[in-house]
């Protein structure tokens, strides 16, 4: 199935070919953009290969990131689990970076904790407990389920997204998340704005140092 199938892109300070990294980026990306990380995750994983002192491979997850929403989101955490497991198999030091946006925020979500309807879980985590423990940090923007309150925040809204997660269910990744979410965005504030969706690029810092401080 083309859903569960990953490519790895090749960026100038990423880990030699065929050597395991010491850390793998997985992105998932929005909504009907173009196969690949796309143009959020696509130059924030850029940015943290050239910044972080590790050796680096980037993964896109390839899933449809369609409008036909749940079936696209479930092939999204299937092909994401697939990839952990894949590189864990293979590279039992590689330590992971899951990075989602939008649509594909939901997905990593779901893929750590299982799917969510109206606050409760519906499905179980895709990614076992032994691979949960190599992942190093989360960063989330316009996550759908994005659920006000939570200690892992960043933001200057005060509602929840139009598929809220619920209160708790990413505390056993609380620690090493940061969840993004602007004001007004349409998706993760169900709010009236699609550019606070596509404003997201001014937190690259602020996730690239807080990725760095988690490897260390």
């Amino acid at each position: 199935m083309s859903g569960l199938i990953v490519a790895p892109l090749t960026f100038a300070a990423q880990a030699p070919a065929n050597a395991c990294p010491d850390v793998e980026i997985i992105g998932a990306r929005g909504t009907t953009e173009r196969p690949g990380l796309g143009v959020l995750l696509g130059p924030l994983a850029r940015q943290m290969t050239t910044q972080l002192p590790q050796t680096v491979r980037s993964t896109a997850v390839d899933y449809p990131a369609s409008f036909n929403y749940q079936p696209s989101v479930r092939q999204g955490v299937d092909a994401l689990a697939a990839t952990m497991k894949r590189t864990a198999a293979a590279c039992a030091d590689t330590e992971f970076v899951l990075m989602g946006y939008s649509q594909g925020a939901n997905v990593v979500g779901d893929a750590l904790v299982g799917r969510s309807v109206r606050g409760r879980a519906a499905a179980q985590p895709a990614i076992p407990a032994a691979l949960s423990d190599k992942v190093a940090a989360v960063i989330l923007f316009g996550d759908p389920t994005f659920t006000a309150g939570e200690p892992f925040n960043i933001t200057d809204g005060t509602r929840s997204g139009v598929f809220a997660r619920g209160d708790g269910r990413l505390d056993a990744f609380a620690d090493r998340t940061q969840s993004f979410c602007n004001r007004n965005d349409r998706f993760c504030q169900g709010g009236t704005s699609l550019a606070a969706h596509l404003d997201y690029s001014k937190f690259f810092t602020d996730a690239t140092e807080f990725t760095e401080n988690e490897l260390s």
